[in-house]
């Protein structure tokens, strides 16, 4: 299979974020004191009488006195939904022993939802450390369009400037593209999750679902080319017609188009001046092929990890969708893997690389990104150029709210926005 040297070099800058991003970090620590500083470093000494402590920091050794330094508060939410607040002492790789205001507790970590981590000051009120997180805001569904292991969870639904889901179950969702609906595509996407298993630092979920169109029109693109026989002849100056010269020349066209797409040309504008030597009318048409029934199923598999740090997860997708195109006797098939890494919070960062071979991207479509169906004709026949079946996409996704999300990648559809509730 031949790569260009572009889509390798893609491959390696996505594989170097992915590496990059389960870089384990230094075993430092933060400290945050009550004048408002914040300070990295490893602990190296204590001083019980004098409640001293020594920071080995990049920039030299600091002493600060316990009585400066704000609590550290940690809010542990369960998956039944129970929050418990206090502090870590001790966590190993199947439970997390947390101090609250009434005990010890013993928590399973396979029943830890998400952690979040606080500050308490003098007035016992507790802020949240930002930068310190084990879960973003937002576990995705989907990555460009292309499903995750994970489901909405029961009752959530979202809304988007293109689709709506909704969480029947903790396992089962619907979703459906209602930009469609406008065409009369009735659609719905059923997703069910097969296995969930792990615990909030390393999970593994797989689920399958399809997708069902009754009028649709895909993004499946393959190479058109026709051949046409063109009159020669020349219009009389007088009379504007056309004279034959009883003779034709082969004219031809060829670009990438939806599959199913038709060439469209009269046969009154088949002609071939030849006393000009110029093609008299060279554009065709091409008609967009009439929407139809179309179906996909599919199958995903995620598996994320804790970064180091407590700075939020990275997920890692790989999923295969087989779609039935109705002019297409063959099967049509698409393999990705996905990544998301959370950079904070409210910010995460999407990358995948995609094969497949009904995918070209807009600048070699023949009708553009927004469609332009006006094409040239040629004397000489067309080179189908190569179109690697190899393809790439990056792009971030903004919370400004609980409810609100945007998002920008570099495939279309650029732009996204959606809420949920």
């Amino acid at each position: 299979m031949k790569i260009s040297h572009l889509s390798f070099i893609c491959l390696i800058l996505l594989t170097s974020i992915a590496l990059l991003a389960n870089l384990p970090t230094p075993d430092d620590q933060t400290i945050y004191l009550k004048s408002g500083e914040k300070l990295t470093g490893k602990i190296i000494k204590t001083d019980a009488q004098t409640g001293e402590i020594s920071i080995q920091t990049e920039y030299g050794i600091l002493i600060v006195h316990k009585d400066d330094i704000l609590e550290e508060v940690i809010t542990i939410e369960l998956k039944s939904g129970d929050k418990l607040k206090g502090k870590i002492l001790a966590k190993s790789g199947t439970t997390t022993d947390l101090l609250t205001d009434y005990g010890i507790l013993t928590i399973a970590n396979s029943d830890i939802a998400k952690i979040e981590y606080g500050l308490k000051d003098k007035s016992d009120k507790i802020s949240e450390i930002k930068e310190k997180f084990s879960l973003g805001s937002e576990r995705q569904i989907d990555v460009f369009y292309d499903p995750t292991g994970y489901t909405l969870d029961k009752g959530v639904l979202y809304v988007s400037g293109l689709s709506w889901g909704f969480g029947i179950t903790d396992k089962f969702q619907i979703t459906s593209k209602w930009s469609g609906y406008f065409m009369g595509n009735f659609n719905l996407r059923p997703k069910l999750q097969l296995f969930r298993f792990g615990t909030y630092e390393k999970e593994q979920v797989f689920s399958i679902g399809a997708h069902v169109h009754t009028r649709y029109n895909p993004d499946k693109y393959e190479w058109l080319e026709g051949k046409y026989e063109f009159d020669k002849g020349h219009y009389d100056n007088s009379s504007w017609e056309w004279i034959s010269s009883n003779d034709s020349t082969p004219v031809y066209y060829g670009g990438y188009h939806k599959i199913g797409s038709q060439i469209d040309i009269e046969d009154n504008e088949k002609h071939y001046d030849d006393q000009y030597d110029h093609i008299e009318y060279d554009w065709v048409n091409v008609d967009q092929p009439d929407p139809k029934e179309f179906y996909e199923v599919f199958a995903a598999y995620t598996f994320s990890n804790a970064r180091k740090g407590n700075t939020g997860r990275i997920s890692h997708t790989f999923g295969a969708i087989i779609s039935k195109h109705p002019d297409k006797k063959e099967l049509m098939y698409k393999v990705y893997y996905a990544g998301g890494v959370d950079i904070r919070k409210n910010l995460i960062m999407n990358y995948e690389i995609f094969y497949d071979p009904y995918y070209v991207e807009w600048w070699n479509r023949e009708d553009g990104i927004f469609g332009n169906y006006d094409e040239n004709l040629s004397l000489t026949k067309p080179d189908k150029p190569y179109i690697s079946p190899i393809h790439f996409d990056v792009g971030f996704i903004y919370a400004f709210s609980d409810r609100l999300r945007f998002g920008i990648h570099f495939q279309p559809y650029i732009f996204g926005i959606y809420m949920k509730f």
